[in-house]
Formats: structure tokens, sequence, C-alpha cells
């Protein structure tokens, strides 16, 4: 019997148990991630934002507006690498990189050296994942890290949840990190980083206090080696017919000033038609739209102001205008807003192959553009149904 304790003993030595375990509370977890470079130091700088998850719990008084239980930590190096190692060194906690959900890059980052090479550093440091929202700025990082939502709470704001706002309000596709590293060095891609802003003293409270909070600012296009430029939100407008994933995005028509109209425009379908000419390359564009009314302003004797058919007319130039002011300003900058080259790279190899070193688009290369509008919904409206005869509603 002795011995067959004893051999007991000592078999569940050998089986393996917790002994190099770490308790939760003594893990610092990195949620968010802001990259800078000093020209004047010559040096990255590193911002690394840690949340206290135990401040996120709600109980019945609501959460502390006050106190969004995060920090950012900062540190310096030569490379990606080195400053993420100085970052570490400097924690008197074991840190976690593996909840970083967001990683924002500021306009001297990026001017400094091409995105790819930036995130070689992040590639190699096998800690954070590819799945991270990314983000371009041109604020200071350590506010943007630090920002909360109106209440208090710093994980539920669009850094974290861009696509909740993108659903409701499609303008600037969201971008995880390995989307941008794919798309990045793929031939004649322009990626689209989504831009982050600060609103100043947009939010108050009940007791009057002001606060900022973070917007969608527009975005950054990026292209190869070539400089970056910035864009707004109103800049890009046309971009967002050509973007398979929009699902609702607003479009208001205004005619001498005045607003005619207010929509929603939902899952626009795009295609692209290539022509080569005597050595010139032309694009077509086909947009097919569904569209949602909100508001139909009456004129001043109550009546419809538009019939169904001026308004789709309306809507197809708006729409086909927001599509070349976008066209006309990338090309301004020198950037390809629509990706229109790559669309050539894929769909004839060939004659691109044969054109690739006098390729150049022009403000020509954008030919033809044709949309075509529905009005699915009208809003069950009574003055609606009232204002317009039922033939031009079936229209």
């Amino acid at each position: 019997m002795k011995k067959l304790v004893l051999m007991f003993v000592l078999g569940a030595i050998c089986l393996s148990a917790c002994w190099d375990s770490t308790d939760l509370q003594d893990i610092q977890y990195i949620t968010a991630l802001g990259i800078d470079y000093d020209e004047d130091e010559k040096d990255y700088v590193i911002y690394g934002q840690s949340v206290d998850f135990g401040q996120l719990s709600v109980n019945q008084e609501g959460m502390n507006q006050e106190k969004s239980g995060a920090w950012v930590g900062k540190a310096r190096g030569e490379t990606i690498l080195m400053a993420l190692e100085n970052f570490s060194s400097r924690s008197n906690q074991v840190l976690h990189w593996g909840h970083v959900n967001v990683i924002v890059y500021n306009m001297n980052a990026l001017k400094h050296e091409p995105l790819i090479d930036i995130n070689e550093g992040l590639y190699r440091f096998q800690q954070i994942r590819t799945t991270p929202w990314v983000f371009g700025t041109q604020e200071n990082l350590e506010d943007i890290l630090l920002l909360t939502n109106m209440f208090g709470d710093i994980v539920h704001t669009e850094l974290f949840n861009p696509n909740s706002v993108y659903k409701e309000r499609a303008f600037i596709e969201p971008l995880t990190l390995h989307q941008l590293m794919r798309n990045f060095p793929e031939k004649g891609r322009t990626v689209v980083l989504p831009r982050i802003g600060v609103n100043k003293k947009e939010l108050k409270n009940n007791n009057g206090q002001k606060k900022d909070s973070l917007s969608s600012d527009g975005a950054i296009l990026l292209k190869g080696g070539s400089e970056i430029s910035a864009f707004t939100d109103l800049q890009l407008a046309g971009l967002r017919w050509l973007t398979y994933q929009t699902d609702i995005s607003p479009l208001q028509i205004e005619e001498e000033g005045k607003t005619v109209a207010a929509l929603n425009i939902i899952r626009p379908k795009s295609i692209v038609d290539i022509e080569v000419i005597n050595e010139e390359v032309y694009f077509d564009l086909y947009i097919d739209i569904n569209a949602s009314l909100l508001d139909f302003p009456p004129d001043e004797t109550l009546g419809a102001s538009k019939t169904i058919n001026e308004l789709l007319e309306l809507i197809k130039e708006a729409i086909e205008k927001q599509i070349r002011d976008t066209y006309r300003l990338s090309l301004e900058e020198g950037k390809d807003v629509y990706s229109l080259e790559n669309h050539f790279y894929r769909s004839d190899i060939r004659s691109y192959q044969r054109l690739e070193q006098s390729f150049q688009l022009n403000e020509s290369s954008l030919r033809n553009i044709t949309v075509s509008a529905v009005i699915e919904h009208t809003g069950e409206y009574e003055f609606y149904r009232d204002r317009v005869p039922k033939e031009e509603q079936k229209r």
C-alpha cells in the first residue's frame, strides 16, 4: 500500500501545474497603440493605452464621467521595435499586447517612412495581432487615446467600434491592420486610411461641463512611396458610391441654395468598364442605387416641390457631381482615389504591362458616369401622398 501511495505521489510531481501563472490583476493590458515620429530627436514615439477593466462595470449610479480608468504610457526608440521594447522595460508590471484593438498613426510618422516599413516592426513584435482597427490623425496622440464617450467610457468610442457608426452613416470604410498591409503593396491600389479628429467642447453634461469628443475627419490617401494627402469627408463624398461596403449613406439634394430633399442611399453597386483607345485609357462608371426619402420640403403653396421623376434626375446629377469632384480633387494632389489603375491592372494585365510606363490619369480619363436610381421608400407620410399624384408615386 505504501509503495502504491509513493508511486502516486512521485507520478503527480511529473504532472504540469500553474507554477508560472500570473494573476490577472498583475497584468497591464495594452488596448490601443499610437505611433508618432519626432523629427528633432530622430526617434519614433510610441503611446500605449491601458484600461482598468474594473472601471468599465456599471453600477446603479452609472459610470464615473470624470475617471475613465485609462492611462497612456510613452516610450522612444530609433525603430518601432526598439520603442516597443523600451515601453515594456519601463513598466512595473507584466504587459500583455494581445488585446491591442486600435492603432493610430500620426501624420509625422506617415510622412517620415512608408507605412509598410512602419508596420514591419509591428509584425515582428509577435504579441500584436493583425486585426486592430487603424486610423491616421493630425491631433496629439495622447489626447486621442484619452478621450471618452459622453458617459466616460473609453472603449465604446468610434476608435474601438467604427463599424457601428459606419453602418448608420457610411462615408469612409473602416480598415484593419491586415487589410491595410494586404492592399498597400498591391499594384495601382490607393489605400484610404480613415482619419480621426477631435471636436472641441462639443459634449455638455447636466452640470454644464463641456468635453471634447472623437469624430471621423475624412481620410489619408496612401499609395506606394508617394507623398501622403489628407482629405475631409466632404472632399471624399464621391468615394462612398464606389465602395462595396457602403450600407446606408445620407444625401441632401439642393437646388439654387435650397434643400429639395434629404435621402438615404442604400447599398449602392458600381461597375468599372475600361477601354483603351490609341494608347489612352478611359474609364466608364455605372452606379446603381436605391434611395429612401427622409424629408421632402413643400414649396410655398404646400404642394409637391418636385415630381418623383424630377427628383430622380436631381439625385443622379448630385451623385455624378460628387464622384467627379472627388476625382478632380484627388488628381490635384496626384492621387488615384478610386484605384482606377488597380482596376486596369486586374481587368487587362497585358494592356497594363504595355502601357505601365506611360500610364497617367487625367481629368478626361474618367469618361462617362451613368447613375441608375430608384426611390424605394417615401417614408409613408400623409403629406407626401397628398402632394404627389398617385401616378407619379408609382414611377
